[in-house]
């Protein structure tokens, strides 16, 4: 009975938790093995971009690039000879990412922040927006030689389904990079691990009771 007790309180816990839909975004991440860009191209509707890896993503609106340009620079510390996304003039806006999988983190390389930046994650119950300044950059003056690792985690229930990148279609490009994610684990996950929490409390009873 206790083990039942404890397994409805969990479940109510998560149910709380997950009634909250939110994202929260902080500085850091940068870890693990980054997804990859498709080849430099514009990304339309017709002809999207992707991302692919241990999630996939199609992109429509900005455009991949891989060398610097006047109005968008590679993100400083991008994978060397990698490509990168770029959402702003000439290269067109809004850029949105599109995941084939729902995620409950996500991280990338955010180049040369600055003010006009705009990000958009995406979720199942909601939109949330971000700035550079928001989320406490030190720089936010689109100095070229900056770039900063920012990371989104969503609470239990909310899933991240995609990002907007938009700029001021004035100011240089939003340019980010070097994609790392973790998709939300799948039903049935949760019921193995509920079985094996229940297995866990069943086999110490016994021993109590041996």
């Amino acid at each position: 009975m206790k083990l039942v007790k404890t397994l409805l309180a969990s479940v109510a816990l998560a149910a709380s938790l997950g009634a909250q839909a939110q994202v929260t975004g902080s500085l850091g991440g940068g870890s693990g093995t980054f997804l990859l860009l498709s080849s430099p191209s514009l990304c339309t509707s017709v002809t999207p971009c992707t991302l692919t890896g241990s999630v996939n993503a199609t992109i429509v609106g900005g455009t991949v690039l891989n060398s610097d340009q006047p109005f968008a620079d590679i993100p400083k510390g991008a994978i060397a000879g990698g490509n990168f996304l770029s959402a702003g003039p000439t290269t067109t806006e809004p850029a949105l990412v599109s995941f084939d999988t729902p995620l409950d983190y996500i991280s990338f390389l955010w180049g040369s922040p600055d003010l006009y930046n705009s990000l958009t994650v995406i979720t199942n119950l909601g939109n949330f927006a971000f700035s550079a300044a928001g989320l406490g950059f030190s720089v936010t003056n689109g100095d070229q030689s900056f770039s900063q690792y920012v990371q989104f985690v969503a609470a239990a229930g909310t899933a991240i389904t995609g990002l907007k990148f938009t700029n001021d279609p004035s100011i240089d490009a939003f340019e980010v990079a070097n994609f790392s994610v973790t998709a939300v684990p799948e039903p049935e996950t949760y019921a193995l691990m509920l079985a094996g929490l229940a297995a866990l409390g069943f086999m110490g009873r016994r021993r109590r009771q041996g």
